[in-house]
């Protein structure tokens, strides 16, 4: 596997697969193929740096169906990081309601057009990227945040809220002078110059399921 963003198919049919990659580089799209989801799951497991590009699973597939295929890459982190396509077949409606609440981007049925495809694919790159860097931004929120102390990391929504030195100090039961270094330490480490920046940033670090207090408890 690569770290470019790539196409990486996934279909029992050696047919599909070998059309559909011929089809893609044609358009100077990058493409894996893996005959079986076991196969496409190990490729998955034995690269050491993080995917870029998106997956296209069929849905029926022996041992594991493109669903299961689709839960195995959810369970590795990859459901918000790298759009899903299904190829699905007459009848698979279902099966693609539950899959799309899981978050895939989009279900193709079978026989598909070639430009149709190829377009919805070019979609999923874009929003690869779109992905891709919002995760890389929540990554590295999530270590400036762990290079603080934990008595700062307490001190932020507060300082967030916009309450005096004096009242967190009284709330922490620290001295006026601590607050201010740590308020200092906060916005210099975070990159933030205002209670107003601060907030925003704290609200963005909640969506992406880093562990902020609310509250204003005593420590």
């Amino acid at each position: 596997m690569t770290t470019e963003p790539t196409i990486y198919l996934c279909d029992d049919d050696e047919g599909v697969r070998s059309s559909i990659a011929f089809l893609l580089r044609q358009h100077d799209l990058r493409v894996m193929t893996y005959s079986s989801g076991p196969e496409l799951l190990a490729a998955v497991d034995g690269t050491p740096a993080p995917l870029r590009g998106i997956f296209i699973l069929d849905v029926r597939m022996e041992p594991l169906s493109g669903l299961q295929v689709h839960d195995a890459l959810i369970s590795r982190g990859l459901g918000g990081r790298m759009p899903v396509l299904f190829l699905s077949g007459h009848g698979d409606i279902p099966m693609a309601v539950g899959a799309m609440a899981k978050g895939a981007f989009s279900f193709v049925e079978k026989p598909y057009a070639d430009d149709a495809l190829v377009q919805l694919i070019r979609q999923a790159l874009e929003v690869e990227v779109q992905w891709h860097g919002r995760v890389a931004r929540h990554d590295a929120l999530r270590q400036l945040i762990a290079g603080l102390s934990r008595q700062q990391v307490r001190l932020m929504p507060m300082v967030a809220a916009g309450e005096l030195n004096k009242t967190i100090a009284w709330k922490m039961e620290l001295s006026v002078r601590t607050v201010e270094e740590h308020r200092r330490k906060i916005f210099e480490r975070l990159n933030v110059h205002s209670a107003a920046e601060l907030a925003t940033l704290l609200a963005e670090a909640r969506t992406a399921g880093i562990d902020i207090p609310t509250g204003t408890a005593a420590p």
